[in-house]
């Protein structure tokens, strides 16, 4: 009511009873009743707290905005207004006011956790209220608020402890290695222990023990029981109210075979191609299993153990690391082969890579054929009657003859040649045009190659420029 609207009525009343006797005293706070603090309280909203014992009991987790009640004052002065503030609180922040303009409500400004709450589950909001006298008056008052509990659904976890949303666990196993697996589960109240349900299509080489809110898997898949293959069995965390099942898809892999990296069944090359303690060859031992996703293996399985059989007299074998995951083996020449060698023909090594699963262990065989090729070393022929001495100031040609038995690609080089002679490399032509500067003795170093790679033979040309 306005005070304009106040004063009409007084006046009004004036005029009907007389003016004796009457004091007419002005609106709101210029009453002479005396100026005392006001006394503050709550009218409880009904329909989201539960009053029990003059206690207001408010369920855990409810939503930001939820009205808890109205705030009222009085004093006694009837035409006061009153301004509201909370104090303190003795737990979080929980609570606000909020005002329309006319009224103060006690609002949630965060939800309440119950098991986070630490001792007491009652929440003292202070409030202070002020009057609008001139002399303004202010009190405090006590809100207390009890947090109750509510049941809430077990969750499946990680090993950390956080929430796994989506779940979908799943086995990855091997045939004949040892699997261990654990599953994690929670509940935010704290005083249940979610249990842990299993179905019967749990596979029966798997063992899952239960502690608490953790389960230990483990188990060996057995060959002799055909474990492998795919397959689900449902799990579920209950506690008692509420039910949370998934599927655990499992997968038990067969052993899968060893191989050599990059084997291929023939290797032949040409007598002078290798000497003594060249390198031939080189494998590695490897096996598929040792690289698949979720490998029970560890460092135990699948190491690698290779033999060979070979009777070859100028080849050994060197076997370095065996017994590991990645055994290598290298062909190194312990003699030059020979064109004797040659004529023994095509050669056979054998290889055999075996993991270490014992009761199904995975073996290959490889057969590698060796094959030695006749090969002649070329030769020059015309060495001796190559140019002693040539002149300055003239161009001077000759030419470095070779033959070879085999007929092979041959291309002809000088070592370092001084920049006024030329060559050609496949017809062994030479080239000098030195001048009187050049003048003096010169060692050529004339080699031929075989284009194969294997055979060179070299000699050394002397020469005097004049």
């Amino acid at each position: 009511m306005s005070n304009y609207l106040k004063i009409y009525i007084l006046l009004t009343l004036l005029i009907s009873i007389g003016c004796e006797d009457v004091e007419v005293a002005a609106p709101g706070n210029n009453q002479s009743n005396e100026s005392v603090a006001p006394l503050g309280a709550i009218i409880w909203d009904e329909n989201n707290v539960i009053l029990d014992d003059e206690k207001a009991k408010l369920p855990e987790n409810s939503a930001p905005g939820i009205t808890i009640g109205r705030l009222n004052a009085t004093d006694a002065n009837p035409d006061d207004e009153f301004l509201f503030e909370i104090k303190s609180q003795s737990t979080g922040s929980y609570f606000t006011i909020v005002n329309d303009g006319s009224n103060y409500d006690l609002e949630t400004s965060a939800s309440i956790d119950y098991e986070s709450l630490a001792g007491s589950k009652d929440i003292t909001i202070t409030i202070t209220v002020t009057d609008d006298n001139p002399d303004q008056k202010t009190s405090d008052f006590d809100v207390v608020i009890e947090i109750t509990n509510v049941n809430e659904s077990p969750f499946w976890t990680n090993a950390n402890g956080l929430e796994q949303t989506n779940y979908q666990p799943s086995i990855v196993a091997d045939i004949e290695i040892p699997f261990t697996g654990t599953l994690y589960w929670d509940d935010e109240d704290n005083d249940q222990t979610p249990e842990l349900t299993i179905s019967t299509e749990k596979p029966d080489w798997l063992t899952i023990d239960i502690n608490g809110k953790t389960a230990t898997m483990s188990g060996t898949p057995d060959w002799g029981n055909n474990d492998v293959g795919t397959g689900s069995f449902l799990l579920t965390i209950s506690d008692g109210e509420f039910d949370v099942p998934v599927d655990m898809n499992f997968e038990v892999r067969s052993n899968q075979r060893p191989y050599l990296q990059s084997f291929l069944p023939t290797h032949s090359f040409r007598v002078g191609c290798y000497q003594i303690s060249d390198e031939i060859l080189t494998y590695v031992a490897r096996d598929p299993d040792n690289t698949s996703y979720d490998f029970n293996g560890g460092n135990e399985f699948d190491l690698l153990t290779v033999d060979h059989n070979e009777d070859i007299g100028w080849l050994t074998i060197d076997l370095n690391s065996n017994i590991t995951k990645t055994p290598s083996l290298v062909l190194r020449c312990v003699s030059t082969p020979t064109n004797n060698d040659a004529l023994d023909g095509v050669q056979q090594i054998t290889f055999s890579i075996t993991d270490n699963r014992e009761n199904i262990p995975q073996d290959t065989t490889y057969q590698l054929t060796m094959v030695v090729l006749e090969n002649h070393e070329p030769q020059f022929v015309n060495s001796d009657q190559l140019p002693a001495t040539i002149p300055s100031d003239e161009t001077s040609t000759w030419t470095v003859q070779w033959e070879d038995v085999d007929e092979d690609q041959i291309r002809f080089t000088i070592d370092n040649p001084p920049f006024w002679i030329s060559y050609n490399e496949s017809d062994g032509e030479v080239t000098a045009m030195p001048t009187s500067v050049q003048a003096g003795q010169y060692e050529l170093l004339y080699t031929i190659h075989e284009n194969n790679g294997c055979y060179s033979q070299s000699f050394t040309h002397s020469l005097t420029v004049e």
